[in-house]
């Protein structure tokens, strides 16, 4: 079977730590071309817009999105009415309704869509997911803790109004616990801390709940300079489960399990290809749901502005 031309779009450091790495070492996928108004994408054809790409090279058969979410969901449309298969970074776009849409859009094309929820492809989600079956839970409790001076240097479009702030990395987290909880959950309580200078929260603190009352508590901060944690603890009767460093490890009541080692971004991109070749999507919003819901719910305290 021949390998499925893809053109990126936004060449970032999510695009070339991740996702160019993860395209050229899958065999299913050709990285024909690149369209990015920054330093071009080396050994491909580069463009500096989606149209231009889609003009050019009509033999494209997908697209991969990695801009910053506000607006991106017009450079999506254009993709989906090109007829092309689409795989869009996460948070997939700057509103609830903008995903809402892509995902109708999608089905009428009758082509693939993929809202990338890397984290629920973290090596200890499935393994979590199957001791989940085994006996009742009884709470979720997530730390979620990064510097984004580390790891979004001077992404100055995080911090506008759509940017999510600390929700940016915060998704994964409910990424994972919607995978492992697929039906709906609820938000009870949010507070939002609010840099004076921003339009978007540096950290915050989530009560949720499930429809069967199960309680979810998520704690976010994106200013954490020191010992970093990316947590997620599952109680239950038959013990406690943990994910940390973002689903990488895991162990239960202290104890480490072994979990396949394929990274994130692989299999990822592995279920793309597989979606394609299935006709099928995967266009889950209720993470971007619970940030909207938190956003709408959610006590907002003013802090000390955040300078990089």
């Amino acid at each position: 079977m021949q390998p499925i031309r893809l053109g990126l779009v936004g060449y970032g450091k999510i695009a070339q730590d991740q996702h160019v790495p993860a395209i050229q070492a899958d065999p299913g996928f050709e990285l024909v071309a690149v369209a990015t108004q920054g330093s071009p994408c080396p050994g491909v054809a580069n463009f500096s817009s989606l149209t231009d790409m889609l003009r050019e090279l009509p033999q494209l058969q997908a697209i991969a999105f990695c801009t910053p979410p506000q607006g991106r969901y017009a450079l999506v449309s254009e993709a989906l009415a090109a007829g092309k298969h689409v795989l869009v970074e996460k948070p997939p776009c700057a509103s609830l309704g903008e995903a809402m849409a892509l995902v109708d859009q999608a089905a009428q094309a009758g082509v693939t869509g993929v809202f990338a929820w890397h984290s629920r492809f973290a090596p200890g989600v499935q393994a979590a997911r199957a001791w989940l079956a085994e006996g009742e839970l009884q709470a979720v409790r997530v730390e979620w803790k990064e510097s984004v001076r580390k790891w979004h240097p001077g992404q100055t479009w995080i911090w506008q109004a759509g940017g999510l702030g600390v929700f940016d990395p915060g998704i994964n987290a409910l990424s994972i616990v919607t995978a492992l909880l697929p039906a709906p959950l609820f938000v009870d309580k949010a507070q939002l801390q609010m840099p004076a200078n921003c339009q978007s929260p540096i950290a915050a603190t989530l009560a949720l709940r499930s429809e069967q009352g199960l309680p979810i508590s998520a704690e976010l901060d994106f200013d954490h300079g020191h010992d970093e944690l990316w947590r997620i603890e599952l109680q239950a009767e038959h013990g406690v489960l943990r994910l940390d460093h973002g689903g990488a490890t895991l162990s239960v009541d202290g104890v480490a399990r072994t979990v396949p080692e394929e990274g994130e971004y692989p299999a990822l991109y592995r279920h793309f290809r597989q979606l394609i070749e299935a006709g099928a999507s995967d266009m889950d919003v209720q993470p971007l749901r619970l940030v909207a819901d938190s956003f709408f719910a959610g006590e907002r305290v003013t802090v000390e502005p955040f300078y990089e």
